[in-house]
């Protein structure tokens, strides 16, 4: 009831602003009436017509009523649970008026029909049977009361026409009125659910719009641009909707020479490589530019995560296959290692070994790196997460005792991560910076930080010279290595580990170091 009420609201105001020029209307004709026929030619016919003290009183109590409801007009607009009251007071102050002017003959009686319109309109179409019916009891009311005045010799057969023509008018226009009012409002109650419906695919187009991976503008032959999604604005936002730019110029020219409905092209735009897709369509006969944008770097970016994938997929494959005649290899090595005696021979022999162990390392790396969809996150304290990992690497890197420190809190922090990408990752880490350290008693420190409420970061710091600037932008390259023995994945599938447990890995210069943030666990 309440969506029919608020499509309502806007006829229902301009019926009350109608029904108070009416009301005003009647008012001042009744009293410009009373005046002029005071006294024509000495016969009095407004006196003959009306009583003066009772005009009066319902001049003053309908003028009260008139100013009430143009001060406060929607006092009438109540819940359709009961007849409209005003509506009731209307009808009730045109049978005082046309008992004041004589009857059901006096001819006001056709006033009372508007106003039971009207009624039925306020009502929304219900109860017109109960305002006709009052009606036409105060018809009968008057025709009584005037008979009783008059004698039974007054009554005739005009005036119990008159009577009966009120009353079956009164039944006809509530009936025709309620009929009209009912299917206005089964269209306003479908025109809402149909705008509703309307706003709810807008909303919807509107975020799928705002959501596609593209940037989105949609401009006229002019340069004024229509429509853009967030994805465009993030990208130009100088760019305004309804507003000319000659930013996509060299595209309207492109399209202009080639004449066609769709074609792509690459072009710089403002400082973006861009890769455009331009589409036309019509509007209001007018012809309009779609064009859909991705940043060159993120295509190459898409294609190198397809080409990384296809090669996992593939070392996956190959390192399964390499493994078992890897092994063979090494074994043989082995047998002929023991009974040789020649120095050259055994330097070739120590040669193949070298090579089957970066072979075997390179191997692991790349089945670490297949496996980082495969995560196991527990709350890992790294406390002693780090009291085991530091005995495990002493054991692999004796040197390094007394030369690692380690920096954090007196309180416990608890990471939520997958313990064994933890330790990969730390491994490649300290592994690294002890290379690359001047391997003293201050060669590696580890700092932990807190990163928000919700973040960890972990920071492995050394001593050593540093990244190089050309090399810094290249660290994290599948393959990409300094060192002659390196396999260029270490870093990489590191990364990619911190990444699957919704981290980060980057290097900072400032610090001459690797800083790891992880999640923590809220819960401690």
């Amino acid at each position: 009831m309440k969506k029919a009420v608020t499509g309502w609201q806007p006829y229902l105001d301009r019926l009350s602003a109608l029904l108070n020029i009416a009301r005003v209307s009647l008012l001042f004709s009744i009293m410009t009436f009373y005046i002029l026929t005071r006294d024509v030619d000495g016969l009095g016919l407004s006196e003959a017509t009306f009583n003066k003290i009772e005009l009066y009183s319902w001049i003053s109590l309908y003028g009260f009523l008139i100013v009430f409801s143009m001060v406060m007009p929607r006092w009438q607009n109540q819940t359709d649970s009961l007849p409209n009251v005003y509506s009731v007071v209307d009808i009730t102050m045109i049978a005082w008026l046309m008992t004041m002017a004589g009857g059901v003959d006096s001819g006001f009686g056709i006033l009372i029909l508007p106003f039971v319109a009207s009624a039925c309109m306020y009502s929304r179409g219900r109860y017109p049977m109960i305002y006709a019916s009052y009606v036409s009891l105060l018809i009968s009311f008057i025709t009584v009361l005037q008979v009783t005045r008059n004698g039974l010799d007054y009554f005739s057969i005009r005036i119990g026409t008159i009577a009966i023509m009120l009353m079956v008018a009164a039944y006809l226009v509530a009936g025709l009125t309620a009929f009209a009012a009912k299917t206005l409002a089964r269209s306003q109650n479908q025109q809402l659910i149909q705008s509703q419906m309307l706003s709810n695919y807008k909303n919807l187009l509107v975020r799928a719009f705002n959501f596609v991976q593209e940037a989105v503008v949609v401009l006229d032959e002019a340069g004024v641009i229509w429509l853009m999604n967030r994805r465009a604005q993030n990208f130009f936002p100088d760019l305004l909707v309804d507003k000319k730019t000659s930013l996509f110029r060299e595209i309207q020219i492109e399209w202009l020479r080639r004449k066609r409905h769709f074609f792509e092209c690459s072009c710089t735009l403002g400082k973006w490589p861009m890769r455009v897709r331009v589409r036309m369509l019509h509007e209001a006969n007018k012809p309009l530019l779609i064009l859909s944008m991705r940043s060159e770097t993120e295509i190459d970016q898409e294609a190198m995560a397809i080409k990384l994938a296809s090669l996992g997929q593939l070392t996956a494959n190959l390192a399964h296959e390499i493994r078992n005649p890897l092994s063979a290899i090494r074994q043989a090595n082995g047998l002929l290692q023991e009974d040789e005696q020649n120095t050259a021979q055994l330097r070739l022999f120590h040669i193949i070994e070298k090579n089957i162990g970066r072979i075997d390392k390179m191997l692991e790396d790349i089945s670490t790196l297949n496996k980082r969809d495969k995560i196991d996150k527990h709350s890992v304290d790294f406390k002693a997460f780090w009291l085991a990992f530091l005995q495990e690497f002493m054991m692999i890197k004796p040197e390094a005792e007394n030369c690692i420190q380690l920096s954090m809190g007196h309180h416990p922090l608890y990471l939520w991560c997958d313990p064994v990408h933890l330790q990969q990752i730390m491994w490649n880490l300290m592994n690294n910076a002890w290379r690359h350290s001047k391997q003293d008693n201050n060669a590696i420190q580890v700092l932990l930080r807190e990163r928000g409420r919700d973040k960890i970061a972990i920071m492995v710091v050394d001593n050593g010279a540093g990244v190089s600037v050309e090399n810094q932008l290249r660290l994290f390259e599948p393959f990409f290595t300094t060192e002659s023995g390196g396999t260029g994945l270490g870093l990489y599938v590191a990364r990619e580990l911190a990444q699957a447990n919704h981290g980060q890995l980057s290097y900072r210069p400032k610090l001459n170091g690797f800083e790891l943030i992880l999640p923590r666990m809220l819960d401690e």
